[in-house]
């Protein structure tokens, strides 16, 4: 007897377990996209037709970064200003109510620098020229990428100018996936892997790499949300509004929240939003171009 209904419960067990699966299986399939698709230059010039409606961006909310610094970490978080003036100048900077600046970085064609208060107030800075070659656990983050993870650059509609786009469909994610290829003196790399949502064609993930393929960069992109423009609603270019990043060589990590959306804000961006600061206020500096140069 009991023999019996060990076998009856096992196959109860067994056919809910398949049943189960199956229902999964199904509703992962449901969520798939199998129909038509579009061409990667019809995908480009949609991606460039918001890009270039967005020749500036301000945009404030709120952040928290865990970063970390020869492997200490350091909690920061606050209020956040966002920056960007095309094709490639961006700030982020973080405030607390009394403290004032507690996050600040900054790049721009010619250098970069990164401000970090806490236990003991740094700033990192160099020459972009030289950013290849040094060690990125020297770094925290590195302001240079936060142009890339925003998603606003023009993608060049000449398909064979490096970085050379490329791109697949994934169906199960429902979303066109873009890598900028480049030539390296012995090979082809992969150095950035954009994924945009099939309907809309708004980034929902970048992912930048070294020369050897590692992830360097992971950023998930969501809540996206038009700018304020003076075009009309439904013309007006959107942007995410919530980004997630993680820099897998140090393990810091980042939260940014944006709210409000405009081209700018009290004449900001402007040459004097990218300045150099003489006099940063911080107790360490490193001069990350010392490691770097030959």
């Amino acid at each position: 007897m009991m023999r019996v209904v060990f076998h009856l419960c096992l196959s109860v067990f067994i056919c809910g377990f398949i049943f189960g699966c199956r229902r999964d299986r199904v509703a992962a399939e449901s969520k798939a996209y199998f129909g038509p698709t579009q061409t990667l230059a019809e995908i480009v010039a949609e991606v460039n037709r918001n890009s270039e409606a967005l020749p500036t961006l301000w945009a404030s909310g709120d952040f928290e970064a865990r970063v970390v610094d020869e492997g200490k970490r350091r909690f920061v978080n606050g209020d956040v200003t966002l920056l960007y003036r095309r094709p490639d100048e961006v700030r982020l900077v973080g405030k607390k109510d009394i403290a004032g600046v507690v996050f600040d970085a900054v790049s721009t064609p010619e250098r970069y620098w990164l401000i970090v208060k806490g236990e003991t107030d740094t700033m990192w800075h160099g020459s972009v020229d030289y950013l290849d070659r040094i060690d990125p656990k020297q770094i925290p983050i590195r302001p240079d990428v936060l142009v890339e993870i925003l998603a606003v650059e023009r993608i060049d509609p000449n398909l064979l100018q490096p970085p050379v786009p490329t791109m697949r469909f994934n169906n199960d994610a429902d979303a066109y996936m873009l890598t900028f290829n480049v030539r390296l003196a012995d090979r082809w790399a992969v150095r950035k892997e954009v994924w945009y949502d099939r309907q809309t064609k708004l980034p929902r993930m970048v992912l930048l790499f070294d020369e050897h393929g590692r992830i360097v960069v992971r950023a998930y992109l969501s809540n996206h949300r038009a700018v304020e423009t003076e075009a009309a609603q439904g013309q007006r270019p959107r942007v995410a509004t919530r980004y997630q990043v993680f820099f897998p060589d140090t393990g810091t990590t980042m939260r940014i929240d944006l709210e409000d959306l405009a081209l700018s804000r009290n004449r900001a961006p402007s040459n004097g939003t990218f300045a150099f600061p003489t006099n940063p206020g911080v107790s360490r500096q490193i001069n990350l171009d010392e490691q770097a140069r030959p």
